[in-house]
C-alpha cells in the first residue's frame, strides 16, 4: 500500500511538471522563470509582466507531493467529522504556495523588488505553514517521549529561536543577493522559509509532539506576541534606517517606479502589517477558544466529571466529545428562559 501511495505521488507530480511546462509554453510564459537576476529583472520591465505565466516545475512538484502525502497518509482519517474542514485547511494551503511560487508574485520578487519579495516569504513562511498544519491532527499525549528529537526541535523556546535566527539569516544582504542570483539558493530559501514557519507554528497549534504543560493559552499568547514584536524590530529597521541595505533591489525598485529606500520601508509595511493580523488573529482565537474551554470544564465538572479527566480532555482536543457522551450542554444560552 505505501508503494503504491508513492508512486501514485509521482505520477501526480510529473503530470503537474508536465502541465506546467505546457501552460506556460502556451502562454508565453516558463517553466523556470529562475534563471537569474537578469532574467527575471527583464520580465518585470517588460510591458506584458502581469500577463505572463510562470509554473516552476521543480517547486511545484514539491508542493503537489507536500499535499498528497498529507491527504494519503495513514494518520489523515476521511470518515472523520472534521475530514471536510481538514481538507479545506490543506488545499488551501497548497493554493498559497502555489501562489507564491508562480507569477505574478513569483517574477516580481525575483525581478528585484523587496516588498513583493517581503509578501512572498509571508505567504509561504507563515500563511501557508498555518493552513495546512491545521490540516494535520493534534499531536496525542506521551508523542513528546516517543519523539525526543522533534520535541527539542519544537519546544516553543528552541522553535521561536529557529524561526527567528532563519528570519534574520535570509535577510542579510549577502545572502539575499545570492537568492537574487543563484537558482538552488533561492529554492533552497523557500524551502527553509517554509520549514520555520511550521516549527514556529507547531507549538502553538499543538502539532507532531504535545506541548509542555506549561504551554498553555497564555503561554501562547505571549509567544506570538514575541513574533509580533520581531517583526515590528524589523520592520522599524527597514522604515527609519534611511539606509537601503540591498543594492541588488535598486533596478527592481526602479522598474517599478521606487527608490531603493522606497522599496525597503514598503517591505517594512508588508511585515508589519503581515504580522499583525496573523499574531493578533492567532490571540484572538486563543483567547475565545480558551473562555470557552473553560465555561465548558466548570459544567463538566459540576456535573460530576472528575477534575483529572475534564482536563485530559481539553488536553486532548477532546473536550466537546466528552460533554457529549456526558450529556452536559455545549453552549449555553444567557437570558431568563
Amino acid at each position: 500500500m505505501t508503494r503504491a501511495r508513492w508512486i501514485l505521488i509521482a505520477l501526480v507530480c510529473a503530470s503537474i511538471v508536465a502541465i506546467g511546462i505546457v501552460v506556460a509554453g502556451a502562454t508565453g510564459g516558463a517553466s523556470e522563470f529562475w534563471s537569474g537576476y537578469e532574467g527575471a529583472l527583464a520580465r518585470v520591465n517588460s510591458e506584458r509582466w502581469w500577463a505572463l505565466w510562470v509554473l516552476p516545475g521543480l517547486l511545484l512538484a514539491l508542493i503537489a507531493a507536500l499535499g498528497l502525502g498529507i491527504r494519503t497518509s495513514p494518520s489523515w482519517d476521511a470518515t472523520a467529522p472534521d475530514s471536510g474542514r481538514r481538507s479545506a485547511f490543506l488545499w488551501a494551503g497548497v493554493a498559497v504556495l502555489v501562489l507564491s511560487v508562480s507569477a505574478p508574485v513569483a517574477v516580481i520578487a525575483q525581478g528585484g523588488l523587496l516588498s513583493a519579495h517581503m509578501l512572498q516569504h509571508v505567504l509561504i513562511g507563515a500563511l501557508a505553514p498555518l493552513l495546512i498544519l491545521l490540516a494535520i491532527p493534534r499531536a496525542q499525549r506521551g508523542t513528546r517521549e516517543r519523539r525526543p528529537v522533534l520535541a527539542i526541535v519544537l519546544h516553543p523556546v528552541v522553535a521561536f529561536a529557529l524561526w527567528l535566527a532563519c528570519t534574520i539569516a535570509w535577510l542579510v544582504p549577502d545572502i539575499h543577493h545570492e537568492v537574487l542570483v543563484r537558482p538552488w539558493v533561492w529554492v533552497l530559501q523557500q524551502v527553509a522559509v517554509f520549514g520555520a514557519g511550521v516549527i514556529m507554528w507547531a507549538p502553538v497549534t499543538d502539532r507532531f509532539v504535545d506541548p509542555p504543560a506549561w504551554f498553555r493559552t497564555g503561554a501562547k499568547c505571549v509567544y506570538m506576541i514575541g513574533i509580533w514584536f520581531a517583526g515590528v524590530g524589523i520592520a522599524n529597521v527597514y522604515w527609519f534606517s534611511g539606509t537601503p541595505f540591498y543594492e541588488s533591489h535598486e533596478a527592481g525598485a526602479a522598474a517599478f517606479g521606487f527608490s531603493a529606500l522606497q522599496d525597503q520601508a514598503n517591505a517594512g509595511t508588508v511585515m508589519i502589517l503581515a504580522h499583525c493580523a496573523i499574531t493578533f488573529g492567532a490571540i484572538a482565537v486563543l483567547f475565545f477558544r480558551h473562555a470557552s474551554e473553560r465555561g465548558l470544564e466548570q459544567r463538566l465538572i459540576e456535573a460530576g466529571v472528575p477534575e483529572d479527566e475534564v482536563h485530559r480532555a481539553t488536553f486532548d482536543g477532546d473536550l466537546v466529545a466528552l460533554a457529549g457522551r456526558e450529556g452536559v450542554p455545549v453552549h449555553t444560552r444567557t437570558g431568563l428562559d
